[in-house]
């Protein structure tokens, strides 16, 4: 196509856009794709006169050769100092910070690519949590703030038969940032202990996201029972979330930081003993909370809404009335299970809350469902999330946790 049958094209195409017509019905009459005509009518009117076709393979049209020259300075730089987190993402940032202009980070990593400096990461399966009505947009909603923890599977310095053992807390919204901290052991006490000492200086979220290991005080030995972690959070007035047994995924945000610590700490750096995995974990939650603040976008918390442990000096935290808990709920994340054989009269679905089995229609079976307990209302909701994002009630049953005081004495 010649250069004025082109710009008279996309002309055409914007004029016909401002007049309503759809981007379909403009490719039909003008003989073009529809995709020329989304990039056409998206133009100014400067680019609309612009003919970049037979432009040098492989030379940007946008930026200048000093800015690759400069994103791979930047990217040798951070290599040399040793530093734990040198992606695209944070070469970009580093970039526009440092000249005060921006660039996009398909074109870091198309320049880091061609300089043999990144890998292509695997592509990840998606699908699963949409057919399973994975609650997505009610969990994106839930609270101001949000955190997780998780243990870090225990780890060992070469010849010893010693387990060390990690906690690890990524804050999930608003704030990114992620903490790793050396624990004597997998318990409830050593996670009430690191969580008091990390929120002493980082905020208390509204939400923390917790798997069903007992130290955690979800899978307990006796029926509607919950832990010590649970009546320490609720007094906090921080609501507990407890993803689906045996579905990881459900907690990616905290995982993938294990993952990073795995593979920028621990398999990265060697160990004499403990106290140097001390010292050096400081300077890796150090440049992590650099790292997460270079990256983050998220508006802050509002003052009002950002609390540390100072605040809750004169409360009880091991109180188990319901009369002074700050927060009333617990939050669960259930895969409706079946019960006897496929196809069969007696096939049920069924969910676990606190060791109780709850029967619910078969027609869930293998579905996320969400559950509130109320706990100052003895009330256990199940839920499922529509397409639209809204929750449906499935079925209210009433729920009194055993070991919760609720009497005036």
């Amino acid at each position: 196509m010649k250069k004025e049958l082109l710009i008279s094209k996309r002309k055409k195409a914007k004029e016909l856009h401002e007049n309503g017509w759809s981007n379909r019905k403009i490719a039909r009459h003008l003989l073009v794709s529809k995709d020329s005509v989304g990039k056409w009518v998206r133009m100014d009117e400067r680019e609309v006169l612009i003919d970049n076709r037979g432009w040098e393979k492989g030379t940007s049209r946008k930026y200048a050769p000093e800015t690759k020259q400069q994103i791979i300075r930047i990217r040798a730089d951070l290599e040399k100092e040793d530093s734990y987190f040198i992606g695209s993402e944070v070469v970009r940032k580093n970039y526009e910070n440092q000249t005060g202009e921006e660039v996009t980070k398909s074109y870091v990593d198309r320049v880091l690519k061609e300089a043999g400096l990144v890998r292509s990461p695997a592509k990840k399966k998606k699908g699963r949590s949409k057919y399973m009505k994975y609650p997505e947009y009610t969990l994106t909603k839930l609270g101001k703030s949000m955190m997780s923890v998780d243990f870090i599977d225990p780890k060992y310095l070469k010849g010893s038969e010693n387990r060390i053992n990690f906690l690890s807390c990524k804050y999930i919204r608003p704030e990114k940032l992620g903490i790793v901290k050396r624990i004597s052991g997998q318990t409830t006490e050593q996670t009430v202990k690191t969580l008091k000492g990390v929120w002493k200086t980082h905020p208390i979220p509204e939400i923390l996201k917790i798997d069903n290991d007992s130290a955690f005080g979800a899978n307990l030995p006796h029926e509607k029972y919950i832990g010590k972690l649970a009546f320490f959070l609720l007094n906090l007035g921080v609501y507990p979330l407890y993803i689906a047994p045996r579905s990881p995924w459900n907690n990616g945000q905290v995982e993938g930081f294990n993952s990073v610590f795995s593979k920028k700490f621990w398999n990265k750096l060697q160990f004499s003993d403990e106290q140097e995995i001390d010292v050096k974990i400081m300077d890796f939650n150090i440049a992590y909370e650099k790292y997460s603040r270079l990256i983050s976008n998220n508006p802050e918390l509002e003052e009002e809404d950002v609390r540390y442990m100072d605040d809750f000096k004169d409360v009880d935290l091991e109180n188990e009335h319901v009369k002074y808990f700050k927060a009333d709920k617990i939050y669960f994340l259930r895969i409706v299970r079946r019960k006897n054989d496929k196809g069969s009269d007696e096939e049920y679905g069924f969910i676990d809350i606190l060791k109780h089995e709850i029967k619910l229609p078969k027609d869930l079976i293998n579905l996320f469902v969400f559950c509130i307990i109320n706990i100052k209302l003895k009330q256990l909701v199940i839920n499922i999330e529509l397409d639209d994002g809204s929750l449906k009630e499935i079925k209210s049953v009433v729920f009194t946790i055993k070991n919760v005081r609720y009497n005036q004495s």
